[in-house]
């Protein structure tokens, strides 16, 4: 396991239909602060980056996660870099269909913590297919 704890399987479906998939691997580098870094299995993890679960509620079903700290300066606060590691913003729902109230819950909260929300696509997946692994 090249010295990390947690593996994932991470789909994507282009609305072209295109699939993308990959297993990546992640360290738990402070489990009490939602910090991880990730990268592909094969690699060590000293080729890793940083992944921030920044607010997680399981029974509301959202996770807000950051490719690390934000330490750009953006339109509307701060981002993080641009590239592979030390990059992005992530609102994760368990929900196949968007859930606006739940996805504006997690906008605001990335908001009042100093993120620059015009980093963030909105994503329709309504069409995309079940994933089984």
């Amino acid at each position: 396991t090249l010295g990390y704890d947690v593996g994932v399987h991470n789909h994507a479906e282009e609305a072209s239909g295109k699939v993308h998939e990959a297993d990546i691997c992640a360290k738990i580098v402070d489990g009490a602060a939602g910090k991880l870094e990730v990268a592909p299995c094969f690699l060590p993890t000293a080729l890793s980056g940083p992944y921030w679960i920044v607010s997680y509620d399981e029974s509301e079903g959202y996770a807000l996660v950051s490719g690390g700290p934000p330490t750009k300066d953006g339109t509307d606060g701060c981002k993080t870099g641009s590239g592979v590691n030390g990059s992005g913003l992530w609102i994760f729902t368990r929900k196949q269909e968007r859930d606006e109230a739940l996805v504006e819950k997690v906008r605001g909260i990335a908001k009042d913590l100093g993120f620059d929300l015009s980093v963030l696509n909105d994503v329709d997946q309504s069409k995309c297919g079940m994933v089984v692994v």
